[in-house]
């Protein structure tokens, strides 16, 4: 039997996919400012879409909710970080290029969405 999260996340899927086809249909370039943007979108609907949509419901599926809220949050910050080097990354910041900057806030964000899924993980296996 197929679970709730896998429908969700084939629709999910489904939906991003129809967006990137019909982009092409319509003749979008995507490689302007707003073609990236709706590219990141479009990730972020394929990668995140079911999570969001399953913890705005509450649905405690096969995955808790508070960790969908940390999943969707740290996927936020990666997409934007994503779009800052695609459309920015070679300006400057002080004696930084917002490419290093972005490639940081990646990089801190996978080790703090690690940490705070192990612990959760830890902390649920002992209850």
């Amino acid at each position: 039997m197929v679970s709730r999260d896998t429908r969700v996340q084939f629709a999910a899927v489904v939906l991003a996919i129809g967006a990137l086809l019909t982009a092409g249909y319509a003749d979008v370039p995507l490689d302007d400012e707003n073609g990236i943007v709706f590219a990141v979108a479009v990730y972020g609907v394929a990668l995140g879409g079911a999570h969001l949509y399953l913890a705005v419901r509450h649905d405690d599926g096969l995955v808790p909710v508070q960790s969908r809220w940390r999943y969707v949050g740290a996927l936020t910050v990666v997409l934007l970080s994503a779009t800052a080097i695609a459309l920015v990354g070679g300006s400057a910041v002080g004696p930084l290029s917002v490419r290093t900057i972005a490639l940081g806030v990646i990089a801190l964000t996978a080790l703090g969405y690690l940490v705070t899924e192990s612990r959760a993980g830890y902390l649920a296996s002992r209850t």
